[in-house]
Formats: structure tokens, C-alpha cells, sequence
């Protein structure tokens, strides 16, 4: 859906009183999953359903309303003492005396702190509604996921940023290396890199490095720019990307939740890419 269409089906659910208490609004960018929280928090708060001009609409949009709690922690990965918080926050009346309304921005949850919010979504008061926003709901748990209604923004590429770069410039170190057949340059390499990084950073990690082989293929396939993560990706460190390799990737990726020994995935990551697969 696009944001309009998520924002109609939000005022018709309020219209309608059927307004969930949990939702997860993931995908598009960060700024429109933004938007849409800001909406559905005045579209409860408000009393002419957010008319975007009265007191409590204008503190809702500069975040200093009282009912509007957003949560938003470091790297995106919640921890259990944010979710302790709002579970001792939660019980505590509005302001108002209609709703209250927390807004998590987070792509990844702990172990401790999923349990713990769980507890939350199974049974949360009636005058509360909790908004998860993400970039996606694959990292969450199924137990997590089943008690939020669903809204889906339509695709749109990661933003590059920083973080990407950072990411993508360790990676062509590693393949240089392994190339160069430095072989204990490259375990030492990659035995710094894991004790450094949470599980969630690896994910991260190899998640941006498979939108750098879907680049490069794209590149070599003569795509369209705007279809790349890299507007301005150039050079070539890596030989014969193609499907099979990103695929794979992706799926090294994924396997990295599940408690998968992070060494040996980026390991494995490194041989798959570099073979001729």
C-alpha cells in the first residue's frame, strides 16, 4: 500500500471503532512510516481526528505530547529495559483520558526484551495502541508478529548511508585479502571484525553486502541507476556475481538469527562469493 492508502484505512478503522491495540507498519521509507505514526497518533488523540492544528496535534508533531511516547534505541535493536519501561509506563492513566499511544522505531528485538514484549501485545490496556514501525518484519518473531495487525508501505531501496559504506568498504578489504591469499591476515580479519559486533550488527552487516552483489550485477546488466542501493557504485572486486551468489547470501543472512556460529557465516559468505558459483 501506499501512505495514503494506509492513512484512509487507519481513519476507517477509528471511524468504525475498530481500531487495533498493535500494529506494525513496515517497508517504504523511514520518513513515511514516520508520517504515519504521527497520523494515527492524532488521529486518536485529536478530538476532530486529527485535524493537524489544535494543541495536541501540533505536540504531537514536535513529540512533546504526553500520550505519544516514541521509542527509539540505539541501532535499532530494543533491549529489555526499554521494554520494562513501558511496561511500568503503560499502566499509568493519559493525560488526556483517551489514548495512549507508544511508537517503537526498531528493526530488531533481544531475546529477553521479545519474551518480555510479548506480554505486553498479549494484553495491553484498552486505551493503549502500540505502533512498531520497520524496515521489515523478517527479524521479528512469529509470536510477536501474529499479535499486531499488519500495514505494508510499497518497496523502496535502504537509504546509502554511512553505515553502508562502512560496511561495503570491510567487505572489499576481506575479498582482497582472501584474494591475495593472505589467508592469516583474513581469519584475524574476521575474528576482530565478529568480537566487535552484536549478532544484529552481522545481520546488518551482510545484508548490505548482499545489496552490493545485487549492485553489481545490476551494473553489469546495464540497469537503470535509480535501481541501485550505490548511485555511483564503480570498479569491479568481485568476478561472476550472479543470482545464485546473491541468493546465497541471503540466505547465509538469515540463518545468522538462528544462532548460526557468525565466524564461520561470514567465512562461508567469503568461499560462496568467491567460487565461481
Amino acid at each position: 500500500m501506499n501512505i495514503e492508502d494506509i492513512k484512509k484505512f487507519l481513519i476507517n478503522s477509528r471511524k468504525l471503532d475498530r481500531t487495533a491495540n498493535s500494529y506494525i507498519i513496515y517497508g517504504g521509507k523511514k520518513e513515511e512510516r514516520i508520517e504515519v505514526a504521527t497520523f494515527f497518533a492524532q488521529l486518536l488523540i485529536c478530538e476532530d481526528m486529527g485535524c493537524g492544528k489544535c494543541d495536541d496535534c501540533k505536540k504531537i508533531e514536535k513529540r512533546v505530547h504526553p500520550d505519544v511516547k516514541w521509542i527509539i534505541p540505539e541501532r535499532s535493536l530494543l533491549s529489555i529495559n526499554e521494554v520494562r519501561w513501558v511496561k511500568e509506563d503503560i499502566f499509568v492513566k493519559s493525560y488526556s483520558g483517551k489514548w495512549k499511544v507508544y511508537i517503537f522505531q526498531i528493526n530488531y528485538i533481544k531475546d529477553e526484551a521479545a519474551n518480555s514484549l510479548l506480554k505486553i501485545l498479549e494484553e495491553p490496556p484498552e486505551y493503549v495502541s502500540i505502533l512498531i514501525l520497520s524496515d521489515s518484519i523478517n527479524f521479528f518473531l512469529p509470536t510477536i508478529t501474529s499479535r499486531c495487525q499488519k500495514l505494508k508501505l510499497n518497496y523502496c531501496l535502504p537509504e546509502y548511508n554511512e553505515e553502508f559504506k562502512n560496511y561495503w568498504e570491510i567487505f572489499s578489504d576481506l575479498i582482497s585479502v582472501f584474494k591475495e591469499k593472505k589467508y592469516y591476515e583474513f581469519f584475524k580479519y574476521i575474528d576482530n571484525f565478529v568480537k566487535e559486533k552484536e549478532r544484529e550488527d552481522i545481520e546488518l552487516f551482510i545484508e548490505a553486502i548482499s545489496f552490493f552483489l545485487r549492485d553489481t550485477y545490476f551494473k553489469e546488466m546495464d540497469f537503470p541507476s535509480n535501481l541501485l542501493v550505490d548511485r555511483n557504485i564503480s570498479g569491479k572486486i568481485i568476478d561472476d556475481v550472479n543470482i545464485g551468489k546473491i541468493e546465497k547470501t541471503v540466505e547465509i543472512k538469515n540463518r545468522i538469527r538462528y544462532n548460526v556460529n557468525t565466524k564461520l557465516a561470514i567465512e562461508n559468505l567469503v568461499f560462496t562469493i568467491c567460487s565461481f558459483i
